[in-house]
């Protein structure tokens, strides 16, 4: 007669699972024995990726190939980019805030509409249209590689990760709206395509990169 093992069966894999997670809490506990606001972490976060966004603009600048006279009629798109930026940062790092989650994904629906209207026919350029999305992926790794590190210190979630990414990709958006003349099919192509394998990337990599923390 076999004897019964309380540790066998769905009790017993619930109990080695709050083991674990106890583990878990503890050691990040020890690192970090005072716990940090989220605020801090996203303020952090937005500022650096914003810094980031400012010198792409200054270095393209300086090699002309951002041209800061296309502001004047890119404004509305670049303004809801930076909306994006803001917005995509706080809702990927705050608990909780579903609402803000929300209009973060529709400031980013608003913005890829935005910048493709107004480019019916666009420029001709002697660059393949692959230039774009290389460089517009480019730039955006950086902002990606600061959003990842953020969000290893909350426990990610699909929504979190794809905004967080959003947030990134906006950085080479901004820098193909100053830089790029061409019309909606490129833009829809090779730059939002770009950007939307930017957020998949967050993603992706936000799931095979293990979290800091248990917290939500």
């Amino acid at each position: 007669m076999t004897e019964h093992n309380p540790m066998d069966g769905d009790a017993g894999r619930s109990s080695r699972a709050l083991l674990r997670a106890r583990a878990a809490a503890l050691a990040e506990l020890a690192r970090q024995p005072r716990a940090v606001p989220w605020w801090r972490d996203a303020l952090s976060a937005l500022l650096l990726i914003v810094a980031t966004t400012a010198m792409v603009m200054g270095i393209g600048a300086w090699l002309s190939i951002v041209e800061l006279d296309r502001l004047r009629g890119r404004w509305l798109p670049l303004l809801l980019l930076v909306a994006v930026q803001v917005v995509g940062v706080f809702a990927a790092i705050a608990p909780g805030k579903t609402l803000m989650r929300w209009s973060a994904a529709m400031l980013a629906v608003s913005a890829a509409v935005a910048i493709l209207v107004g480019r019916h026919g666009g420029a001709v350029s002697p660059l393949p249209g692959f230039a774009c999305s290389t460089s517009h992926v480019a730039v955006d790794l950086i902002p990606l590689a600061l959003v990842l590190f953020y969000l290893r210190k909350f426990s990610a979630t699909l929504g979190r990760s794809l905004l967080a990414g959003v947030a990134a990709a906006a950085t080479g958006a901004m820098a193909g709206e100053l830089s790029c003349g061409r019309g909606w099919s490129h833009v829809l192509v090779h730059h939002i395509g770009a950007g939307a394998a930017i957020a998949i990337a967050c993603v992706l990599l936000s799931r095979v990169l293990a979290p800091q923390t248990l917290a939500p």
